[in-house]
């Protein structure tokens, strides 16, 4: 009896999940053909690299044409929002389908967080490095509201992120979140790999990060110190992913993901580069461009599930 109605619960939770499939692909068709059927007599003039970047920037985010790739600025409006494991639970649900890896340690009398994420992110294939702090307490590292780390606690960083052994995406700077997305590119987050490298304050501070590190599930082999720049393989994670990234979410969200990058390519095929093709897709497929740039649902989420209103630094 148990048994059937395990299995009862388990086909009611398939059907849903069918269903929510099929909202999805009705909801996709039916902003194409409203897009479509949009007035063609309307013509804007095209962007140019800076009139992006200033309709971007109110997002966080900025273009580069040298790779062809989205990147966070140093001061967007994620900076007051921090950092909590409540973020990634819920990234899943809005498409973004990505493994997470958080590195926790202690170093100078403070909690400190440096995260590496790799994956799909809507219509983009992604990768990033973020470090937070907060101050000590006796609260698990996971249950944790961490706050952005100032000007000076910055450090350099630099990722290589790989696709089946392909470069996509390199990025280095001094920065507290290390980014970057390249539009269009539909990915599996199990097929790209980040080859990373972070250059900490000294030695104490590498000796309490490596420890983490091999507390999280690296070994000594995976680890490389030089100086105080530590450098490893982000590939599969070694920490418990969230509840989440089920089987069911990633079904629906990978489908709904790579049916969005293909009618990009499809129909910007005859334009080379991200800019020329936004502004392809803003000029005659405005619903589309909407959805490329609807960067405020991710702003939802930080406003949702930030504890406090203030940097719990301050």
């Amino acid at each position: 009896m148990l048994d059937f109605m395990i299995y009862g619960q388990f086909l009611l939770f398939i059907i849903l999940a069918i269903f929510i499939f099929v909202i999805i692909i009705f909801f996709v068709h039916y902003q194409i053909i409203q897009s479509l059927i949009e007035d063609k007599n309307k013509s804007l003039a095209p962007l140019d690299i800076n009139q992006l970047n200033k309709e971007l920037e109110p997002f966080g985010f900025a273009y580069s044409s040298k790779q062809d790739i989205f990147f966070s600025i140093m001061y967007p409006w994620q900076r007051t929002y921090g950092y909590c494991r409540s973020y990634d639970e819920v990234s899943p649900l809005v498409s973004i389908i990505i493994d997470c890896e958080p590195i926790y340690f202690k170093y100078n009398n403070r909690k400190w967080l440096i995260e590496f994420w790799k994956g799909q992110y809507g219509m983009t294939t992604g990768g990033e490095i973020g470090i937070y702090v907060a101050n000590e307490d006796n609260k698990d590292p996971t249950d944790t509201f961490y706050g952005i780390v100032t000007d000076e606690e910055r450090i350099t960083m630099t990722y290589i992120l790989k696709k089946k052994k392909k470069s996509l995406i390199t990025r280095n700077a001094r920065h507290w979140w290390l980014t970057g997305f390249k539009l269009g590119e539909y990915s599996k987050p199990k097929d790209l790999v980040m080859e990373i490298s972070v250059s900490l304050k000294n030695n104490t501070m590498v000796n309490a990060f490596k420890e983490a590190l091999l507390k999280t599930g690296y070994s000594e082999s995976d680890i490389k110190v030089f100086n105080q720049t530590v450098n490893l393989i982000f590939d599969k994670p070694r920490t418990k992913q969230p509840v989440t990234r089920n089987f069911f979410t990633n079904l629906i969200m990978q489908s709904n993901n790579k049916r969005n990058c293909k009618l990009y390519n499809k129909l910007t095929k005859n334009y080379n580069n991200s800019l020329e093709k936004i502004n392809f897709i803003r000029n005659n497929f405005p619903l589309l461009y909407s959805q490329i740039m609807d960067f405020e649902k991710n702003k939802q989420i930080f406003q949702k599930y930030r504890p406090t209103p203030n940097n719990p630094n301050n």
